[in-house]
Order: structure tokens, then C-alpha cells, then sequence
């Protein structure tokens, strides 16, 4: 691991003042991440995707766009500059984090950029929407062992740009009226993002967090989960922040079930609903060995495969 990023004592009073907020944004995100010792697990393009440095977690849910210097957490649902993110990470204002960065070798080698104008930034822009039939995207599904039919009743082909690219993703619609987009390299969203529910008059309130999870949910070979299902009305977060949000929602249902990811995120939103007065049924013990509802699907239907390989084998 590489120094600190931090000295133990506040920058000079010349260097402060040499450094303002402006500048200090135009720190390479990925370069702070590294003096702290966070290097990515994957890179695509512009997209360096880290594990959180906010929680525990297997898969990285952590993007920084290199381009943008912009980073967002898809696992709370929050992002925005170095900034933001220093003062998340040492909870400390963004005075103190700028007075308090390495006056060492990290800032010598910075030049900040002196353009009169920032770069766009590269929004996901929705070209159109339609039934799910690309087979890419059906093959996907399947690999998350999803059933084709489930997904297209629940899901569109929705076809995006970003930076006059175009794409094609398995597309979840918010209560807003934007997407949850989904394909075997992409993990994002269009604008507004919001929470998606679904409502049949019920008095019981089902929630998770993706919609990967409710429609997993659908599929277990689980009596109970099943009965649950038809008895109860959906909620599904699209981002695990909107636990906030949906408080007064979740209030007005006297049953609540909660599906939620076994990580530190969902950890502080049940948390958050204890310090709330909200009683809740927590289900994640259903897959106490797994991150989410769908990798308990996808490897109970590894494990059923291999059961029948052998199986036939002895035969």
C-alpha cells in the first residue's frame, strides 16, 4: 500500500490557499483511491469499478468515470467529486479535507486544468423502449436464470446512448418514469431514478432492493415465499438510499418483509427503520450463505445441474 494520503497535521497556509476547492476536484479520483490503497477490480473504458470503500462487498458496485472524475456508489446509490468523497470517507467537512490533503508528492505532480469550461457529462439518454426479444439480452436473463417469459412481463428492451454511443439494455421502470438498465457489461440508469411499486390493495408489503431479486423471488421453489408473494404488495428500492424515501410508504402496511442484500448497506437500512419505529419481518436468512435473492437462484440451479449430471452418470 502507498502512504497516506492524509499527514498528521493540516496543510500550510501558503499550499491551502494555492489549492482551491475547483482544483482539488480535478484530483484524479482513481489516484486517491490508490494512495488509500483501493485499487479497481475491473476496468471498462472509462469505468473503473472498485469493491466499496464504504462497506464490505464481493462484486464491485463502486464506479469511477475517469473521464468525468465523477465516482457513484450503485450499492447506496450516491456519488458526486473527490470532494464528496473525501469527506464521506474521513467524516470531516470539505474545508477540512482539502486543509488536510498529502502535501507531498501527490499534489507536486498534480497540474490542475485551467479550461474555462468543465466536460460534459455523459448522461444515459433513452432512444426508445420495447418488448424484451434481443436475443443478447434473452441469453443474459438466462444466464441469471431468469425465465424468458417472467422477464418480458416485467421488463423491457430498452435501446440508450452515452457519448453518441448506442446500446441495447434489460430495462426495469421507476414510478418516475425512468430505467433501471441491465446487460452483461452494464449496471445503470436513466433519469429520475426512483423506486418501482407494485400495488394489488394488499395489507403486506414485500421489498428488495433490485429487481433482479423480486424477480427471482418469483421463481424459488419456496412454498412460503410463493404464498408470500400473492398476499403482498411490492416494493422494489432500485437503490437501497431510498430506504428514506420510502419510509412514510412502508408505514402505511402492517406487514413488511424484507428481502434485502446480506451487506453492511442493508445492514444500516434496517438499522435506520429500528431507530424508526418500523417492525419488519427480515427474510435474508432465507440466503444466509448468499449476497442476494438471485445468486441463491442462480446457485441452487448450479447445484440442481451438477445433482442431475451425477445422477445420470450412475445410470
Amino acid at each position: 500500500m502507498k502512504g497516506p494520503l492524509f499527514t498528521g497535521r493540516p496543510l500550510s497556509q501558503n499550499i491551502y490557499m494555492a489549492l482551491s476547492y475547483s482544483d482539488a476536484k480535478r484530483i484524479a479520483i482513481t489516484d486517491y483511491l490508490s494512495r488509500l490503497g483501493f485499487e479497481p477490480a475491473r476496468v471498462r473504458g472509462n469505468d473503473y469499478w472498485y469493491r466499496s470503500p464504504f462497506r464490505s462487498e464481493r462484486d464491485a458496485s463502486f464506479k469511477v468515470n475517469v473521464k468525468l472524475n465523477l465516482w457513484y456508489d450503485h450499492g447506496e446509490g450516491v456519488g458526486g467529486t473527490l470532494l464528496d468523497l473525501g469527506q464521506r470517507l474521513h467524516s470531516c467537512t470539505i474545508k477540512e479535507f482539502v486543509s488536510r490533503l498529502d502535501d507531498g508528492k501527490f499534489l507536486r505532480d498534480f497540474t490542475p486544468r485551467r479550461s474555462n469550461s468543465e466536460p460534459a457529462e455523459n448522461r444515459v439518454e433513452i432512444l426508445s423502449t420495447g418488448p424484451l426479444l434481443d436475443e443478447g439480452l434473452l441469453n443474459y436473463i438466462s444466464q441469471r436464470k431468469i425465465d424468458t417469459k417472467l422477464a418480458q412481463a416485467s421488463c423491457q428492451e430498452v435501446d440508450f446512448r452515452i457519448a453518441q454511443r448506442n446500446y441495447k439494455a434489460v430495462g426495469f421502470q421507476n414510478l418516475s418514469g425512468g430505467y433501471e438498465l441491465r446487460n452483461s457489461w452494464f449496471k445503470g440508469s436513466s433519469s429520475p431514478k426512483d423506486i418501482t411499486l407494485i400495488e394489488t390493495g394488499a395489507k403486506s408489503l414485500i421489498v428488495t432492493e433490485g429487481f433482479f431479486d423480486y424477480l427471482s423471488l418469483q421463481q424459488l421453489n419456496d412454498s412460503q415465499v410463493q404464498k408470500e408473494l400473492a398476499a403482498s404488495d411490492k416494493l422494489i428500492l432500485n437503490s437501497i438510499s431510498f430506504i428514506r424515501k420510502s419510509l412514510p410508504m412502508i408505514k402505511n402496511y402492517p406487514i413488511k418483509l424484507l428481502f434485502l442484500d446480506n451487506d453492511q448497506a442493508a445492514d444500516k437500512a434496517k438499522a435506520f427503520l429500528h431507530a424508526s419505529n418500523i417492525d419488519f419481518i427480515d427474510r435474508s436468512g432465507l440466503y444466509a450463505k448468499h449476497k442476494d435473492v438471485n445468486e441463491l437462484l442462480t446457485r441452487s440451479s448450479l447445484d440442481h445441474a451438477t445433482s442431475n449430471r451425477k445422477r445420470s452418470k450412475r445410470l
